[in-house]
């Protein structure tokens, strides 16, 4: 039963599925400030679709071996893709003259660089850091009134040490790296 409910919550509550969401929450407050639909759909697209689509593409050919991307070596180009599609979809906010979106989009795109540079020397947990920043994000955006979301980044924990895919000491560390990274990026913007 354990092994069902780890799977489910890694599941679930995966990177996949949850960056596209930190970027569309960052989004509707885009558009609380007048932005149009329309070109955040083209971000939310550069950003969130077409590294999905290439993270596919990657499965498909077998150039990493499972959905989880265990071999760290295998995450290198998929992350360094990923990079460069945001920082399309961060130079795109900023053409638009949102500097507020620009600002939350460049917290998220700096959390993204810290771990891109830590995986090329260490794996540390992707699982854990993309759940911190998404809660941080919510409770800052929403002044804390969603903090007990906190118990389902440390399920994801559990979760990810139990699927022996991760140490404790990796998924703590993403855990602290990425809900600090922008609880301190949210204050300064």
């Amino acid at each position: 039963m354990k092994k069902i409910f780890a799977e489910v919550v890694s599941r679930v509550l995966d990177p996949v599925w949850e960056i596209p969401i930190a970027i569309m929450l960052a989004i509707v407050f885009a558009v609380r400030e007048g932005l149009r639909w329309r070109f955040l759909g083209l971000i939310l697209f550069i950003d969130a679709v077409v590294p999905m689509i290439f993270f596919l593409m990657m499965l498909y050919h077998k150039q990493i071996n499972d959905w989880d991307i265990q071999n760290r070596a295998q995450r290198i180009p998929l992350y360094l893709f990923t990079l460069i599609c945001h920082l399309g979809g961060l130079w795109l906010a900023h053409e638009l003259g949102k500097a507020e979106l620009v600002n939350v989009l460049s917290v998220f795109y700096g959390v993204a660089i810290v771990f891109f540079v830590i995986t090329l020397k260490w794996k540390i947990s992707l699982h854990a850091g993309v759940n911190a920043v998404l809660i941080t994000t919510i409770n800052m955006f929403y002044d804390w009134q969603y903090a007990w979301l906190y118990i389902l980044l440390y399920l994801v924990m559990w979760a990810r040490v139990y699927q022996k895919h991760h140490t404790w000491a990796q998924v703590i560390l993403g855990a602290l790296l990425g809900g600090g990274m922008v609880a301190v990026g949210m204050w300064l913007v």
